[in-house]
């Protein structure tokens, strides 16, 4: 059967919170503000809850040091085969036989322990075992000196995850740790861990500073490094991280590909990227990562930069996509920031400066396959309690990338806010922005510029018809001023206006079917049809005088109808368009993650009343493309779906893509993913996986090009754990049909597993 919940973003569990009500006219304010007020109370309540004990737990951590665990006043429960208690009065407690010491913060396990109030300390002796939260700790002999929050202990093994000690002796207290020839394994001990020696170890709880003196950095039992000292902050990280590529192929020759880090810094870690190609020469440049968080800041982001003067010769270096030979002298520069000033400022940037746009492809992948479309930005932006206000850059260091270059963009947001208590809500924004464009692809090379203000009013009364369904008519105006329009005139204003309205009901059912087979527990159906219509009458007013920047752009998902937040706003297009969705999510309970989601089916579709130009087909056209989202994952071994772009003008289909997935636990993993664009791509791809134990995983790669008739590239993989502490990959390819690198190529990847 079908139940009704409330709009918008709100769930089952939040509608049932709400108490029984008669029906009262949807014109009511009052009658809105209540079928809302019992749901926001009760998330406000659960916020508030979660916040507090979020401040305890960070409370409890703080002031519970790694001894006071064992020196706390309450008693631990103690159980053994035998007791003694000293009858001179002194209320010396003796045990032995598997004594076990437990306790809600620890449990120890030893064959003898012998306990003093009076003098204050515990002697735990023989085949010592302790289990706590933070680490494990295995000694012959530990003495806790109660009275001082202190400890000393012979040969112990003790740690946690990432990092592991075996020491000589060890002493200390609620403040100070000093270890006598100490070995500290980064990972995992194993016969090849990262590890260090050294003669003396202290380490300060308060600060996290850790020293070492007479140090020895090894992988393995091999040495690669002396240092008389070494000292970092925390142990959260080993001294370095290591990042390795080698292999040899046709283009590159023999090469070794190396990423190192420095993390003995407390915040910082400086590091270097070094390479070498027998074909191409030598790579090299800087390299840093940094992480801080503060009392009313944080930051984080990494920098990496290199220059190689290519050797490669003009098959191999090749052409760029405007036909211009890549030179010898080539570089790039990655930069990533996001910062936090304070609860109310933010800072973030993005720079990605190439020499050309195949550097980071051909020797720093993992960059380029993450980032094959550089954007260089830097934005600051001001919260405040009802409105943002940022001061936005992009820019374009790149000269074979067209971009819309904002030199700078400074904008006021409000976000909406309601009019003198009527249920109706307001929004604005204003901007200013110098922009900039050069198209590399044109022969001229002439900056297309613009100064432009862009303003935007908009009022809204969202309308909750009953609990399930809500209606909202909207109304706004832009207006946008041009300072150097490019008919020459002295400067342009255009004025613009929008009506329509959103609808949305939300429908649930729920349904007792259950299967073993699927790993299906009942199961809930989310149905959501929405309606949105917006008139904008004579938006193509100003054509030839404006300079068209922020242009249409293609766009594989449902264009953004309401006038306010279009972002084409120098081609804007006359509209009167309707659109219609629905959206289908199935869940089923799951133990792992509370629900799990087994099937969706999306559909939208817009109606242009006036036909409008899609940046996507040729002509005017009376309705979008359909757009449609579907999957359908009915076990966890088991995951189908499509993402389609049906043309009802024309009535093809320009866009398919689909894709297959079947798991078997970790044991096992196949994709089957095509992709289809009509008169540009016809491509399918296999991925699969197959772990052979916990330390042997294969993996197979294989694409094709329809288009080409040709398998353009199959990979063979061996994934493999030395140890703990490192992750091997040895990969073999073949690749064929593109631009560069087509060859044969093996390779070997080596990363620290602890990363």
């Amino acid at each position: 059967m079908f139940n009704a919940s409330l709009s918008g973003a709100e769930t089952p569990e939040s509608a049932a919170l709400k108490l029984p009500r008669k029906d009262i006219p949807w014109v009511s304010l009052k009658h809105q503000r209540e079928l809302e007020a019992k749901a926001i109370d009760a998330a406000v309540r659960t916020a508030e809850q979660r916040a507090e004990e979020e401040r305890k737990r960070k409370e409890l951590e703080r002031q519970s040091s790694f001894l006071s665990r064992f020196t706390k006043e309450s008693a631990p429960k103690v159980t053994a085969d035998k007791f003694d208690y000293a009858q001179d009065g002194s209320g010396k407690l003796s045990a032995s036989g598997k004594v076990v010491v437990e306790d809600k913060n620890f449990i120890v396990n030893a064959d003898f322990l012998e306990y003093s109030p009076k003098g204050g300390y515990a002697l735990i002796d023989g085949n010592v075992g302790v289990s706590i939260s933070e680490a494990r700790i295995a000694a012959d002999k530990i003495r806790l000196d109660i009275s001082n929050d202190a400890m000393q202990s012979d040969y112990s093994k003790f740690g946690s995850y990432p990092v592991f000690i075996e020491a000589q002796s060890l002493s200390g207290d609620k403040k100070n740790v000093e270890l006598k020839d100490a070995t500290t394994y980064f990972g995992e001990p194993s016969w090849c861990s990262m590890k260090t020696k050294a003669s003396n170890i202290k380490y300060n709880t308060e600060t996290e500073l850790l020293e070492m003196d007479d140090v020895t950095l090894m992988v393995g039992d091999v040495p690669f490094m002396y240092v008389p000292s070494y000292s970092q902050h925390g142990l959260k990280k080993p001294p370095f991280n290591l990042r390795n590529r080698f292999g040899l192929n046709d283009d590159y020759g023999a090469y070794i590909s190396n990423t190192v880090y420095y993390n003995g810094l407390e915040d910082v870690s400086p590091g270097m990227l070094l390479d070498y190609y027998t074909k191409r020469s030598v790579l090299f440049g800087p390299a840093v990562e940094y992480d801080y968080s503060g009392v009313e800041t944080w930051l984080s982001g990494w920098a990496q930069g290199a220059y190689i003067n290519d050797h490669g010769n003009k098959d191999i270096l090749g052409y760029d996509s405007l036909g211009r030979p890549i030179e010898h002298d080539r570089f790039f520069a990655e930069f990533r920031h996001s910062q936090m000033v304070s609860d109310s400022v933010s800072l973030t940037g993005n720079v990605s400066y190439w020499s050309d746009e195949f550097v980071t492809r051909d020797f720093r992948p993992e960059l380029f396959y993450d980032n094959q479309t550089p954007d260089n930005f830097g934005e600051a932006m001001y919260y405040g309690n009802f409105f943002t206000a940022s001061v936005f850059t992009r820019f374009a260091p790149n000269d074979w990338e067209l971009v819309q270059q904002r030199l700078p963009e400074v904008r006021f947001d409000m976000q909406p806010v309601e009019i003198l208590n009527t249920g109706a809500y307001q929004n604005f924004f204003v901007s200013y922005a110098y922009l900039r464009e050069s198209d590399p692809y044109e022969l001229s090379s002439e900056y297309i510029n613009s100064n432009r203000i862009d303003a935007y009013y908009g009022i809204s009364r969202p309308i909750q018809l009953n609990s399930w369904s809500k209606f909202t008519p909207v109304i706004g105006g832009r207006l946008t001023y041009y300072a150097n329009p490019t008919d020459n005139r002295g400067s342009y204003t255009r004025m613009l206006g929008q009506i329509g309205f959103d609808a949305q009901m939300d429908i649930w059912g729920h349904f007792d079917y259950k299967s073993k087979t699927m790993g299906i527990d009942g199961i809930r159906h989310h149905i959501t049809p929405v309606v949105s219509y917006r008139y904008i009458p004579n938006a193509e007013q100003g054509e030839g005088a404006i300079p068209v920047i922020d242009s249409n752009y293609l766009t594989t998902y449902p264009p953004i109808l309401d006038l306010g937040t279009l972002r084409n706003v120098d081609q804007i297009y006359n509209t009167n368009t309707m659109r219609f969705g629905i959206q289908n999510v199935f869940e089923t309970r799951d133990e792992d993650y509370v629900a799990r989601e087994i099937a969706r089916f999306d559909v939208y579709q817009d109606i242009n009343f006036t036909k409008r130009p899609l940046p996507q087909q040729i002509g005017e056209q009376s309705f979008s493309d359909l757009y449609i989202n579907a999957s359908i994952s009915p076990a966890r071994w088991l995951t189908v779906g499509t993402y389609t772009r049906v043309n009802i003008d024309h009535m093809d289909i320009p866009e398919v893509n689909t894709y297959l997935g079947l798991f078997d636990g970790d044991e096992a993993s196949a994709y089957f993913v095509s992709s289809y664009l009509k008169g540009q791509i016809t491509q399918y791809a296999l991925l699969c996986d197959y772990r052979l134990s916990e330390r042997y995983r294969l993996i197979g790669r294989w694409y094709y090009d329809a288009r080409l008739n040709m398998l353009t590239e199959q990979t063979y993989g061996l994934w493999t754990r030395m140890g703990n502490s490192w992750i091997v990959e040895y990969l073999i390819s073949q690749r064929s049909g593109s631009t560069r690198q087509n060859n044969f190529s093996f390779g070997v990847r080596v990363n620290m597993a602890i990363f």
